[in-house]
């Protein structure tokens, strides 16, 4: 999974910085982020945290998150994941669900921080219970498998996947429709599976190379 914190960081550094955080932000903290913001995407990786550790500092989880990524990723300093781990842990702890992702993600692989399997999913659970979408989805992948502590349960697995799903998460909304393709989880239903099926390929994502892996779960 952790090729999916490469894969999504422009998603989530812009959702953050203008919407998931906009409402809860003061006005010139956000203003700070959108600059912020401005100064990564033309590659100042320099300005962009030199703007941003201040907020950091203060307790501002957004602004945490993102010199987080940037320990992660190398970009304008060294690459340090222990550092990036502490910056995340520091969001995660004030229960930003985000944060709480990143770090399970970290303590899923061992980045920067020791492999532990209770802890990330503790911390996938919180965020999937905050509303996390992606998280959701990731408990509907643990209860499909049987994995970090969660039964295997095709039941269970369908209720998270569907939960992402609602909030329109394109690969939840794809294992949605085959769950329903197959009768996994739920009651097989061909309509209902097209129409989950057809959200997903708006997306980009169309069911070659699920049917299989959600059928195994039967």
């Amino acid at each position: 999974m952790y090729h999916r914190l490469r894969i999504a960081f422009f998603f989530l550094l812009f959702s953050l910085v203008f919407g998931l955080a906009g409402s809860a932000l003061a006005e010139d903290d956000e203003a700070i982020l959108k600059k912020a913001w401005l100064a990564y995407n033309v590659g100042h990786y320099q300005e962009t945290l030199t703007l941003l550790q201040p907020l950091a500092l203060n307790g501002n989880a957004v602004a945490q998150i993102l010199v987080g990524r940037c320990y992660e990723s190398g970009l304008g300093l060294a690459q340090d994941l222990e550092t990036a781990a502490k910056w995340y842990t520091l969001a995660a702890e004030q229960k930003n669900s985000q944060a709480q992702v990143l770090l399970a993600y970290c303590y899923e692989h061992g980045l920067g921080v020791p492999k532990d399997e209770g802890k990330t999913h503790e911390l996938m659970l919180q965020a999937a219970e905050g509303g996390n979408a992606e998280a959701q989805f990731n408990l509907a992948l643990y209860a499909s498998k049987g994995l970090y502590g969660e039964q295997k349960d095709p039941k269970q697995s369908f209720v998270w996947a569907k939960k992402a799903a609602d909030q329109g998460y394109a690969q939840a909304e794809r294992w949605v429709g085959a769950c329903y393709e197959y009768g996994v989880g739920t009651t097989a239903n061909a309509q209902e599976a097209e129409i989950w099926y057809a959200k997903a390929r708006a997306k980009g994502l169309d069911k070659e190379g699920i049917l299989k892996m959600v059928h195994e779960f039967k």
